[in-house]
């Protein structure tokens, strides 16, 4: 699947960026890498979910996986000990004008 510049154009507006046509053309290559490698990790899982397949190729049997354990996280007052925190958040600079 190739996206096309008129693609990229829409995504482009629906996300209130503004790129000519030179610089959508730039992105060309980055969509279908991005395709390519979302491709890869949708053909991962072979059949049912019986069996997984790394993007390497091995197969691996859900029976070889560990089980999850189920164990006590931290306390919020710790976690955020170190930091300036809000109501139990972490502040972050604003970024979107």
């Amino acid at each position: 699947m190739s996206v096309t510049v008129k693609e990229i154009k829409t995504l482009a507006r629906l996300s209130k960026l503004d790129f000519d046509d030179e610089k959508c053309k730039g992105f060309l290559g980055e969509f279908d890498e991005i395709i390519e490698f979302a491709n890869t990790i949708n053909d991962a899982v072979v059949g049912d979910t019986e069996s997984l397949k790394e993007v390497g190729g091995n197969e691996i049997a859900l029976e070889n996986l560990r089980e999850d354990i189920v164990c006590e996280s931290l306390p919020n007052e710790k976690i955020v000990s170190n930091v300036e925190a809000e109501g139990g958040f972490f502040p972050v600079k604003r970024v979107v004008k």
